[in-house]
């Protein structure tokens, strides 16, 4: 991957800035999340907490006002966080991301066909998740959080015909799939694989971060396997737009399974979503989609990362770049 030129700031000072916008971004976005309950007189003075809240205004006609929100939000929270810190830090924004990367056929192919071959591998993550030594009170807990997303889902997701399920698409798949990676593998993981030199180290850091993100207690291994491949993808190739791919496949097909099981007129019923399958059929998944990172990685052979490297843009010169003289040791380490 080609990171370019650092515009005066050290890691730490990269980190500070994109940890500040994300601050300001999730305070916009937390206000943007709660317009429907201010929109809501009866709940406007209440005690409740916000999910207590939203559950009595989750209805089916109120789905295009938090479609709506949840798209404000999402950009706030994540595109506009990770925009701002790559103009500010970096001396080219879009080429930092990876934007500049062609993508080929083979590659599209393959990232989708593994985000399928996953499912069973991360179904029985969740399984196993529900499986742990939890208290009574903390599984209650979790299920509750579980519960009311899907409410939530259940009404931004509502597909009364082919319109509706376009909008949801883009509400729940395309959305999040460039938001959350131009922040998560854009910014935080370009980040830490150049500050740390351990590539491995700063997928495992972003996936914790990503997962806990979700804020499903249940599901937090199952996303953070997702997050660990979509970082991967992102580490081999510096090309953002497969993960934009990967994550938006992943997504989309979920929203096409809910409208294709739902009909005309009905409630979504998000328990479509949760398949099970046998142990077996979750190892040979495990098997399977190491294999096909394997051929991920011979067909992007010619795009493989160099963690750590701060490459200076021809003819861009200045003085305070803080790794003007870590490149040029490494430059006269490598003539030697």
């Amino acid at each position: 991957m080609a990171h370019y030129a650092t515009k005066r700031f050290n890691y730490w000072g990269q980190l500070g800035i994109l940890f500040a916008l994300f601050g300001a971004g999730m305070m916009i976005g937390g206000i943007i999340y709660r317009v429907p309950l201010l929109l809501s007189p009866e709940l406007t003075n209440s005690k409740e907490p916000v999910l207590k809240q939203l559950e009595q205004i989750l209805r089916p006609d109120n789905a295009t006002l938090f479609r709506i929100t949840q798209s404000a939000a999402a950009i706030f929270l994540f595109l506009i966080p990770a925009v701002l810190y790559a103009r500010i830090c970096h001396v080219k924004a879009m080429q930092h991301f990876g934007f500049h990367n062609l993508v080929n056929s083979k590659q599209v192919i393959l990232v989708m066909v593994i985000m399928t071959a996953c499912l069973p591998l991360v179904s029985m993550l969740q399984d196993i998740t529900t499986m742990l030594p939890w208290s009574k009170a903390a599984l209650q807990e979790f299920k509750a959080a579980e519960d009311s997303f899907n409410k939530q889902v259940v009404v931004i997701a509502r597909m009364n015909g082919i319109g509706d399920y376009f909008i949801t698409v883009f509400v729940i798949a395309l959305l999040p799939a460039i938001t959350e990676e131009l922040l998560f593998r854009g910014a935080l993981q370009n980040l830490l694989s150049r500050w740390l030199k351990k590539p491995v180290l700063a997928i495992i850091i972003t996936s914790v971060l990503f997962s806990a993100m979700h804020g499903s207690y249940l599901g937090f291994l199952s996303r953070f396997v997702l997050g660990f491949m979509l970082g991967w993808m992102y580490y081999r190739t510096g090309n953002i737009w497969l993960n934009i791919i990967a994550h938006f496949f992943n997504n989309a097909a979920a929203a096409t399974s809910l409208y294709l099981s739902t009909k005309v007129g009905s409630q979504v019923d998000t328990s479509k979503l949760d398949e099970h399958f046998p142990w077996w059929a979750s190892l040979l998944s495990l098997a399977l989609v190491m294999g096909l990172f394997i051929v991920f990685d011979k067909v992007s052979n010619k795009q493989i990362d160099h963690p750590g490297e701060e490459l200076l843009i021809p003819g861009y010169n200045f003085s305070n770049n803080p790794f003007i003289n870590d490149i040029a040791s490494q430059q006269e380490g490598s003539q030697q």
